[in-house]
């Protein structure tokens, strides 16, 4: 029975995760046969299966703060808001993240929208592909204004198409998966309520748009599946709980800090839980 690790995305709320996958490090826990994510799911996931603990505390709390990364004044001149492709190759030079394979404790798996198509494509991270991998995963809409070309075609947001890629693991035949989520148990994605503003940004895409609209009714149903999965498959959610205070764009230290601390927290209590099933078990 397949095992896998799956990580939502969240621009700086993957702080959270950031906490729970160094825990998991610090226990030396790589309990998974591969690992899934999209946008900071990803990147995340990046230096977990490369063992590197305390990168990705670092590049949210210091790097991602800094202004060659997110300024609204760039933006409003025409520029990017959030430099996605700054940000990882920065990041990975200035603290020698290896490429995964080099390291790796698992596979690692990236989803990437795809600008033509609107749906979500989960390739394999590798040493000659990752970097293009990377940036593209977390190239929001519209904050970051390019589309990164793999192969000659377009991708971005691998968030846009799937949020949280649970049903994927499922259809790579995991069925024992954990998950780590950005939001708060109970919260569910409100519908579109601006369609018009939609239409006026990515009309000129219709993938993209369409995907854009069916953002709610796609995340909410992988809600449904993660609490009411298919008879053959566990599944076990890492949460934030109702006090996490990090936005998709939180730039105050502090609440990053706290996020990644009750991230370590809840990874700890699962650990412990896991631990006593284990050992029921064994009785």
């Amino acid at each position: 029975m397949k095992s896998a690790l799956v990580v939502e995305g969240g621009a700086m709320r993957g702080v959270f995760a950031a906490g729970v996958l160094d825990k998991f490090m610090e226990h030396g826990y790589y309990s998974f046969d591969f690992a899934i994510g999209v946008s900071a799911g990803a990147t995340n996931l990046s230096t977990y299966v490369s063992k590197m603990q305390g990168l990705s505390k670092t590049i949210i709390t210091q790097y991602a703060t800094k202004r060659e990364f997110f300024s609204p004044l760039r933006f409003i001149k025409g520029g990017h808001m959030t430099d996605v492709h700054w940000l990882w190759h920065h990041s990975k030079q200035s603290m020698n993240i290896p490429a995964p394979g080099e390291k790796s404790s698992m596979p690692l798996y990236v989803g990437i929208t795809n600008a033509e198509s609107g749906e979500c494509e989960y390739i394999q991270a590798t040493k000659d592909n990752v970097d293009d991998l990377m940036v593209a995963s977390c190239a929001l809409p519209t904050a970051y204004r390019d589309e990164i070309s793999i192969n000659g075609t377009r991708y971005l947001d691998g968030g846009v198409a799937d949020a949280i890629p649970a049903i994927q693991a499922y259809k790579m035949g995991a069925r024992d998966i954990t998950v780590i989520l950005s939001q708060p148990l109970g919260f569910t994605k409100p519908e579109v309520k601006s369609a018009w503003l939609m239409q006026k940004m990515y009309g000129n895409q219709p993938a993209i748009l369409e995907k854009m609209l069916q953002r709610a009714t796609i995340y909410n149903k992988t809600l449904s599946f993660l609490s009411e999965p298919p008879k053959d498959c566990t599944i076990r959610v890492i949460a934030p709980d109702e006090a996490f205070c990090v936005k998709r764009l939180t730039m105050d230290k502090k609440k990053l800090l706290r996020g990644y601390g009750q991230g370590r927290r809840m990874a700890r209590r699962y650990i412990k839980e896991l631990d006593w099933v284990t050992n029921q078990k064994s009785a």
